[in-house]
């Protein structure tokens, strides 16, 4: 897992190439004004748009993925976002849904919390569970973010 900020000079430093090319693309990027849904970035990287309310954390999912990294910008609201970077118990988790790329589970084992503000970004490597859109103090907040999906194999 790796976590920065697009407006920081220095948001580069530890991250893989791809990663780093992929954070340099959104910054030329007006973000606020992205419509919401699919965006190709390349043939092989896709970034998806989306605008939601954050819910309380017991109300949601986790996830995880195997072929793909995700890179979740927030770019307006506040929102908390659950993971651990502990391996997963894959049977307290739903079947793997190939197509699509993830499996599902409601609650982290050795779980921590991240609080993102807008231009915040985390990168989620595979088999790392996160549980994005969660309230920040108990309040439902109205987000704006994106995430970049990256295939593993661009690593």
């Amino acid at each position: 897992m790796f976590i920065g900020d697009l407006t920081r000079d220095d948001f580069r430093l530890g991250l893989p190439k791809v990663i780093i090319n992929v954070c340099e693309h959104l910054k030329t990027l007006d973000l606020l004004s992205l419509e919401t849904g699919r965006h190709d970035i390349t043939d092989q990287i896709y970034m998806n748009v989306m605008a939601f309310d954050t819910a309380a954390p017991e109300t949601k999912q986790a996830e995880l993925h195997r072929k793909y990294i995700d890179v979740q910008v927030l770019i307006s609201g506040q929102e908390n976002i659950e993971y651990s970077v502990v391996y997963p118990i894959l049977t307290n988790y739903t079947e793997y849904d190939e197509k699509d790329d993830y499996q599902l589970t409601p609650e982290i084992e050795h779980k921590s919390t991240l609080t993102l503000k807008p231009n915040m970004f985390a990168v989620f490597l595979p088999y790392e569970p996160h549980k994005p859109g969660c309230n920040v103090n108990h309040e439902v907040v109205s987000l704006k973010k994106l995430v970049v999906k990256v295939p593993v194999e661009l690593l």
